[in-house]
């Protein structure tokens, strides 16, 4: 499937550029808006319909910060070691079981060298089959390669006291997605939410903050699909840990 470029310019009250890597808001007189947050958005592989997701979620962002979106859906703007040095963040929302090993690691790189960044869902098991995928994992923070079935199923929060997860529903639930199996949360890792499975009782790690080297990290396993992503609490999850990976989510 072709790249194609989207631009979105969002409005919105809360504070969005990014402070790491030399990249910050231009404050310009009082009253003035910061400038928009330049974000790349990797997305796209199997087994999830990324032509709705992507739309949805990128869209979302609207009514929740003020951004310009490059939207690639496939690994090739990873070609370019230098592929995150124009953005303030990069978005890591697709399922691929394999990819070349130097794009991995030019990913790796601009996470470990101090880009903030955020990994959703297929992103954590992707690239099972390279030889890369124990450092990926590292990037996420979490080890994880299977899931239980679609079904409905309800968080709970770990800390919630933290600025991502401080407007999260006490009592929120899906009614469907994947429960990505906790094979192992990787020390330096920060629990968020917590689901039990209703399959075995079992509870996993569904949200969490780990650093990558010098960069900030945010994930969720939450979002197979629209039923989670159109969701006002879940849009607003990733809004503020996009924020909160660029040092500018607080009280």
């Amino acid at each position: 499937m072709p790249n194609f470029r989207a631009t979105l310019l969002v409005a919105a009250s809360l504070l969005t550029a990014c402070g790491s890597n030399g990249a910050r808001a231009d404050a310009g007189e009082p009253g003035a808006n910061p400038r928009s947050l330049r974000v790349l958005w990797v997305a796209g592989g199997v087994c999830h319909d990324f032509d709705a997701l992507v739309p949805l979620l990128t869209t979302s962002l609207r009514s929740r910060i003020r951004a310009e979106i490059d939207v690639s859906l496939d690994l090739e703007a990873w070609r370019d070691e230098k592929f995150a040095d124009a953005y303030d963040a990069v978005v890591y929302h697709f399922c691929r079981d394999d990819a070349e090993g130097v794009l991995i690691d030019h990913a790796l790189q601009a996470t470990r060298s101090g880009k903030p960044t955020v990994l959703i869902h297929g992103a954590v098991h992707s690239f099972r089959d390279t030889d890369r995928v124990g450092e990926w994992e590292r990037l996420c923070g979490m080890r994880s390669k299977v899931h239980d079935s679609y079904q409905p199923f309800a968080t709970s929060k770990l800390d919630p006291a933290h600025p991502i997860t401080r407007a999260w529903p006490d009592d929120w639930a899906t009614a469907g997605d994947e429960l990505y199996q906790t094979i192992e949360f990787l020390a330096g890792s920060h629990a968020l939410l917590k689901s039990r499975s209703p399959q075995d009782g079992r509870e996993h790690v569904v949200a969490w903050t780990s650093r990558y080297g010098t960069g900030r990290v945010f994930t969720t396993t939450l979002g197979h699909d629209v039923t989670t992503a159109r969701m006002p609490s879940y849009q607003r999850l990733l809004a503020d840990g996009l924020l909160w990976a660029c040092g500018r989510l607080d009280s």
